[in-house]
């Protein structure tokens, strides 16, 4: 009669567990719902604070940049000599009144930041914004080789991000735009797994005087918006770390852990039947 007892009572307290188990993948469901939603209660922000303007940093030039300067005038032959010429152009009129610039028409930074510009010679422009840049090099040419003030455009042509971890696709992509968010990076790589964190991405940037720079972002947080790491530079690395249950997917089960679980599983199957064949 105890033996029986014991039994039932061992039945009732397996279905409490099974009870709690359920209630326990309930609440954890619920959580990872939360977990996983960009910019959370995004609309329930101000107008007036959504009205206000991301800070869009002007790209600076660092070592390794490959930029593709233009210097154009209403009078394109005195300022056909501060320009590349693509071997492929058809004539040196067609190029200079042309807007564009070729591919290979770049200067690539060098590790002092300096680029080697026709005529004029060695150019330290490291650490500059792209606007200073212009300035700078125009400075350089008017009024001391034009005499009519020039326009100087500048592209960074190798602009890139690496975004790596747990996204769908992780790799280094290409900006031609030279403007890209950090929501857009996520959907270049295709999107986070599951398994990552949304809440603590990593931000690692390189800045134009060789020194690095490291931010964490909460993709879950509205505020993200207006972040200054909202926009991304060139050369900027995103990595998202794997969440807790991607880290213990990671953890490798001792054997002996392995055949003491197993052997309990065993045992608890062996009561339960026992339980209902006694009933």
């Amino acid at each position: 009669m105890v033996l029986y007892l014991s039994y039932i009572y061992i039945g009732i307290g397996m279905r409490k567990v099974a009870l709690f188990a359920v209630l326990a993948i309930f609440l954890m469901s619920c959580s990872e719902t939360k977990r996983v939603t960009y910019l959370q209660k995004v609309e329930s922000l101000p107008v007036e604070v959504l009205q206000q303007k991301s800070l869009l940093a002007d790209p600076r030039i660092v070592p390794g940049d490959l930029l593709s300067i233009s210097v154009g005038s209403d009078s394109p032959e005195s300022v056909s000599i501060f320009n590349k010429l693509s071997s492929s152009s058809g004539t040196t009129e067609n190029a200079m009144t042309s807007s564009s610039v070729s591919d290979n028409s770049t200067y690539l930074v060098d590790n002092k930041g300096i680029i080697d510009f026709p005529i004029i010679g060695k150019l330290n422009v490291g650490g500059m914004t792209r606007t200073e840049a212009e300035e700078f090099i125009k400075s350089k040419i008017y009024p001391q080789y034009v005499k009519k003030e020039p326009t100087v455009t500048i592209r960074v042509e190798n602009f890139k991000i690496a975004v790596l971890g747990e996204v769908k696709a992780p790799s280094i992509y290409n900006v031609p735009n030279e403007r890209v968010s950090v929501l857009e990076a996520v959907a270049m790589a295709g999107d986070l797994q599951l398994t990552g964190r949304r809440d603590n991405v990593l931000l690692i940037r390189f800045k134009g005087d060789g020194s690095k720079e490291v931010a964490r972002i909460n993709l879950n947080d509205p505020n993200l918006l207006f972040s200054p790491y909202f926009y991304l530079q060139q050369n900027d690395i995103l990595y998202v770390e794997p969440n807790k249950s991607k880290a213990r997917t990671a953890y490798t089960v001792p054997p002996m852990l392995t055949l003491s679980l197993s052997i309990l599983s065993t045992l608890l199957g062996i009561t339960n039947i026992i339980v209902t064949l006694t009933r």
